[in-house]
């Protein structure tokens, strides 16, 4: 009898333990997927920010090369253990990286392009700094001397909105030779990023002075969720409305 009281209690316990290592397991997996993805965006906003300033040609002939302040944000469907075909849900990364790389003339006195760019998933936009900032109103003046009041443009918080479905459906089949399961899903995630700005009026002498030269919404798109030829899960404004199919079929002859 004391046995099989010995016996029960190790099964009890090694049932709470291995409960428990999976559950530290699980945890790990999480945490190291984030940080792979993490460190992955950050290299990709420099090597992005940096071909964008190499690369640039400028339309008025001021030279070659840019300026860019470069931002990266991408939605990521990390793995879930008990997530089925669903792939987790979607995790929102992001970096930023600076590059400046230009060859303006110097003998016509040009100066390089000031550029700004994000990136948002497999879409990208490209706005120049002097839109939004001219020349006379930056921090210093053509010698380099602070000016009293000056513009800046900043990106407020960006919004983020989804709209998700996913169905998933489980099916057997019994005959006297087999049993045939199948296990189908459908997918479908549009996520809206709005990224707000404004431009204000500072003073370099009062820290509290500011007055709001323009505001309103820089980009806001809209981007479906689509599996590339890799079983990679993207978001594009190209792939709004696209359900994302899985199926798998396995069979257990007698």
């Amino acid at each position: 009898m004391r046995d099989y009281n010995k016996k029960g209690q190790a099964v009890v316990e090694m049932a709470m333990f291995g409960s428990l290592v999976l559950l530290i397991f699980a945890t790990l997996l999480s945490y190291l997927q984030r940080s792979n993805d993490q460190q992955y965006v950050q290299m990709e906003a420099f090597r992005r920010a940096l071909q964008k300033g190499c690369t640039y040609q400028s339309t008025d002939g001021d030279g070659a090369g840019a300026s860019v302040q470069l931002t990266l944000l991408e939605n990521r469907r990390h793995a879930e253990l008990s997530g089925g075909f669903r792939k987790g849900s979607a995790q929102s990364l992001s970096a930023s990286s600076s590059v400046f790389w230009a060859i303006p003339k110097v003998e016509e006195d040009a100066e390089a392009q000031n550029l700004i760019v994000y990136r948002i998933n497999e879409d990208e936009q490209t706005w120049n700094y002097r839109d939004f900032v001219p020349k006379e109103h930056d921090s210093t003046d053509d010698e380099g001397d602070e000016r009293q009041r000056y513009w800046s443009f900043e990106v407020e918080d960006l919004g983020t909105s989804s709209n998700l479905t996913f169905n998933e459906q489980v099916g057997k089949q019994e005959s006297a030779q087999a049993i045939t399961n199948t296990k189908s899903s459908r997918l479908q995630d549009a996520i809206t990023t709005t990224l707000p700005y404004t431009v204000k009026e500072k003073d370099k002498d009062d820290k509290d002075y500011e007055s709001i030269i323009r505001e309103g919404t820089l980009w806001a798109p809209q981007q479906g969720v689509y599996r590339d030829t890799d079983g990679q899960y993207k978001y594009s404004q190209a792939a709004v409305g696209t359900v994302v199919e899985r199926s798998r079929t396995w069979r257990t002859e007698f």
